[in-house]
């Protein structure tokens, strides 16, 4: 083989190197009058042909392509030769013509060798580049064709990649069957600066290392390619060994200017890992791994890496990345209540133009942002658990003043956390993360629901109600499984959590009397560490405080407990819950109904709902009968008697049938 300097094909050259070689074989044609000469290609047509060929274009996209494949100058002419059937058609009749055989119309690697061999160029420099780990075959750009693979390596035809083709006729008609499988990140500018971090990736990025680069966090992907000053192509960790996959990624990522990064590979199997790893050390280019978590990490196994954690913006990143993209100024609210990535603010925010454009103003609201913010964050909760809607402000929640108080600091806490914890410094003194754990107590019906959903409505964040007593497995281990499935779908979503019917996993677990019992201190500390890792609210909900251990109560926030309500609170529910238009009769005494009847005010709701439907089908006016006879109903549900020192004058609409009246 000829050495490197020799290695100089001219690219000017090819269409004569065709034409003579096209003229050497019809000149020893021994029957050039054969009307079958190359099946039907004859010798003078061939001839017409060469010399009548549109030369390639070295200067244009080929000349482009070649630099973005950083090809050779001996690739960039088999390149040449190989896109020639694509570029001008009539090259694949002088191709079938060389190769004596009319359906060959495209060239095969000797026909190639033999067209660019001459001077110091040897047919095994040629050849040789049709090696698997040189440029043109490990990038994708050619390959080589024998589906039968009966043909001789030389003679297989050199097949141009579709997506190149496309490139260099300058048309994008290629099909591109697996873009499903390949995602493409696009660089950005203008996000928040997160200069230290570019910095310390850039570093990395210039240390002559193969170690594979991890990077962790839902930013990871956008600040990579802001480290590299490149677009991404993303390729799943799975698809890695994937012949058909790979040569179409590397191809795309050269073309298209991007560099080759890879994702998903915390979602490996333990199975499918070994093989994953081993085409990813196989490349030749340092790995770079974007992944959500520091599961990536376990699934490289031994292999050492470097890992750098992207974490969540900061709150000032995050107001300057809500104030570029969604052109507005107060962006504070919404800033400080949504811990999004930036990619998720970039799409909140054009959500919030949208709404903004429907209700024809020219900058977004607040009630805007939250709405955007809602939709850009991630969520699979709604397989899991129960939406509540956010029907109920502070208004129609009634609760005596030191409860209240405790949920207003709630309140406030999830709008300042970042200003107190990060930019104050307090979550370096006091070790405080940025979520929030708190405890609802209080007998059924006394208002824990509601003031979550008071809570989500004030927030603007989504409220998911979890059933504790659907998540306790009595099998050892499906309990916490069944916590990290919910815990992992919420991951992203910035929803308040409200998990209620809480005693189904709490209790007093300081006497363990059994191996149940000190299992179940294992699931109530897991979930509290499930809890404290959560970076959103987390309410607990539960009928019996006292089944709580102290213990426990000293690692939550807030403890807020729910008290029946009083006579002058049981009379303010009973006027809440009469909507202005429902026809109402002059006799309703409130005071009356609040005072004798020791309800809720879920057990005041329900009766109110009763005697309005006994009223429709009746009077259509609600009466103080109607009303009444609701409670009644409801004493019924829970079991009490309908006693006449409670219903006084009333009581004949309730006494049981054959009852003798007083």
């Amino acid at each position: 083989m000829s050495s490197p300097e020799a290695r100089i094909p001219k690219f000017e050259d090819l269409e004569a190197r065709i034409a003579a070689a096209v003229e050497s074989v019809a000149s020893t044609d021994p029957n050039p009058t054969d009307p079958f000469r190359g099946l039907y290609v004859t010798d003078d047509a061939a001839v017409a042909t060469a010399k009548a060929q549109a030369p390639i274009d070295r200067d244009g996209r080929l000349g482009e392509a070649s630099a973005r494949l950083e090809l050779d100058a001996i690739e960039s002419a088999i390149l040449a030769l190989a896109a020639a059937p694509e570029l001008h058609p009539p090259y694949a009749r002088l191709f079938a013509y060389l190769h004596d055989d009319v359906t060959r119309k495209l060239p095969s690697a000797g026909l190639i060798a033999r067209l660019l061999a001459g001077g110091r160029v040897s047919a095994e420099d040629v050849l040789a580049r049709f090696g698997r780990d040189m440029p043109l075959r490990r990038s994708g750009a050619i390959r080589l064709i024998d589906e039968r693979n009966q043909l001789p390596i030389v003679d297989r035809p050199v097949k141009v990649a579709d997506a190149l083709a496309a490139l260099l006729l300058g048309a994008e008609i290629d099909e591109r069957p697996l873009d499903n499988r390949l995602s493409r990140v696009e660089l950005s500018e203008d996000q928040a600066s997160r200069a230290e971090i570019l910095a310390e990736l850039r570093a990395l990025l210039a240390t002559d290392s193969q170690l594979p680069l991890v990077l962790t966090g839902p930013d990871a992907p956008s600040v990579l390619a802001r480290a590299v000053r490149a677009p991404l192509l993303l390729i799943d960790a799975a698809d890695l060994g994937d012949a058909e996959v790979m040569p179409v990624a590397r191809l795309a990522a050269k073309l298209e200017g991007r560099r080759l990064a890879i994702s998903g590979l915390e979602e490996l199997s333990p199975e499918d890992r070994p093989a994953a790893l081993r085409a990813m050390l196989a490349q030749p280019e340092r790995p770079l791994i974007c992944a959500l978590s520091h599961a990536a990490v376990v699934a490289l196994g031994d292999r050492t890496a470097v890992v750098v954690e992207i974490p969540l913006p900061s709150f000032a990143e995050r107001q300057e990345a809500w104030r570029t993209f969604a052109g507005c100024e107060d962006v504070d609210d919404a800033a400080a209540k949504f811990r999004l990535s930036l990619s998720q603010i970039a799409e909140a925010a054009q959500v919030a133009l949208q709404g903004a454009a429907v209700d024809g103003v020219p900058i977004p609201t607040a009630q805007h942002l939250d709405a955007g913010a809602r939709r850009a964050s991630s969520t699979r909760l709604g397989e899991l658990a129960s939406r509540l809607e956010p029907t109920f402000g502070w208004a129609e929640l009634v609760l005596q003043e030191k409860p209240l108080e405790t949920l207003k600091s709630i309140s406030s806490y999830l709008r300042n956390r970042d200003l107190v914890l990060s930019e104050w410094g307090y979550a370096e003194k006091v070790g405080q993360n940025q979520g929030l754990k708190a405890l609802f107590a209080g007998e059924s019906g006394t208002g824990k629901t509601m003031s979550a959903r008071v809570l989500s409505k004030e927030l603007g964040l989504e409220l998911y109600r979890i059933d504790l007593a659907t998540i306790v497995s009595k099998y050892i281990g499906e309990t916490e499984k069944n916590l990290d499935r919910i815990f992992g779908a919420a991951e992203g979503s910035n929803a308040i959590l409200f998990f209620d019917e809480a005693d189904a996993l709490f209790g007093k677990r300081s006497d363990v009397s059994d191996a149940h019992d000190r299992y179940a201190n294992i699931e109530v500390a897991y979930l509290l560490q499930k809890m404290e890792m959560y970076p959103g609210a987390v309410i607990l909900a539960t009928n019996f405080r006292h089944n709580i251990d102290d213990a426990f109560l000293r690692r939550l926030d807030f403890v807020v407990d729910f008290p029946f309500p009083e006579p002058d609170d049981r009379e303010a529910i009973w006027r809440l819950l009469l909507p202005t238009e429902a026809p109402v009769a002059d006799d309703l005494d409130l005071a009356f109904l609040a005072q004798q009847f020791k309800l809720s005010g879920g057990g005041i709701r329900n009766a109110s709902m009763a005697g309005a439907f006994l009223a429709a089908d009746d009077s259509r006016r609600i009466t103080m009968e109607h009303l009444v006879v609701g409670v009644a109903l409801e004493y019924a549900k829970l079991g009490r008697l309908t006693l006449e020192t409670d219903f006084e004058r009333f009581h004949d609409l309730v006494r049981p049938k054959g009852t003798p009246a007083a």
